[in-house]
C-alpha cells in the first residue's frame, strides 16, 4: 500500500460534496483519467446516499467512516456505517434483476439503480453487513492498462 487516510463525516446529504471532492482528488493521486475520476467519485456517492438513505433512514446523526487506500495501479475506498443491517442477499438479487432487465428491454424503472451503478463502475464491490456493527462497503477501482503502460514507460524513461 502507499497511502492511506480516513475521514468521518455525519450522514448529512450537504456533507456529499466534501466527500466527492476527497474522493476526486484521492483518484487523480493514483493517475485516473478525467473520465474514470468522475465515475469513482460517483460510485462513492452513490454509496454514501444509499447509506444515509438505507442505514440511517435519513437521520442526519449518524456517521460514515470513509478510509482510502492509494495504490500505484488501483485506489481502494471503504465506507463503513455504524446504521442499520442491510440484506446482502437482496441486494444481489436486486443487481442481477437490474441486469436482466436492461439486457431485456433497455430501460428499467427507479429503484436499484444505483447499487447496479456502483457495481457497473467498480471493478470489485464486496459488502460485509452485521447488526452490532453496522455495514462495510469495500470498492476497487484499478488503473486502466492503457494508462498503467503509460505509467511504466514514464517511470522507465
Amino acid at each position: 500500500m502507499k497511502e492511506s487516510f480516513d475521514i468521518k463525516v455525519p450522514s448529512n446529504p450537504r456533507m456529499m460534496q466534501l466527500v466527492r471532492k476527497t474522493i476526486a482528488q484521492a483518484c487523480e493521486m493514483v493517475g485516473f483519467s478525467e473520465r474514470e475520476v468522475h465515475a469513482v467519485t460517483l460510485a462513492v456517492d452513490e454509496g454514501c446516499t444509499n447509506i444515509i438513505r438505507h442505514c440511517y433512514q435519513g437521520s442526519e446523526t449518524g456517521h460514515i467512516v470513509i478510509r482510502v487506500r492509494l495504490y500505484d495501479d488501483k485506489i481502494e475506498i471503504i465506507l463503513r456505517d455504524f446504521g442499520d443491517e442491510i440484506d446482502v442477499e437482496k441486494l444481489r438479487k436486486c443487481v442481477k434483476k437490474m441486469k436482466r432487465k436492461l439486457k431485456r428491454s433497455g430501460s428499467v424503472r427507479p429503484g436499484g439503480l444505483g447499487v447496479m451503478l456502483i457495481h457497473s463502475i467498480m471493478d470489485k464491490v464486496h459488502y460485509k453487513t452485521s447488526q452490532d456493527s453496522g455495514t462495510v462497503l469495500r470498492l476497487v477501482k484499478y488503473l486502466s492498462d492503457a494508462r498503467e503502460k503509460e505509467i511504466a514507460s514514464n517511470s522507465t524513461a
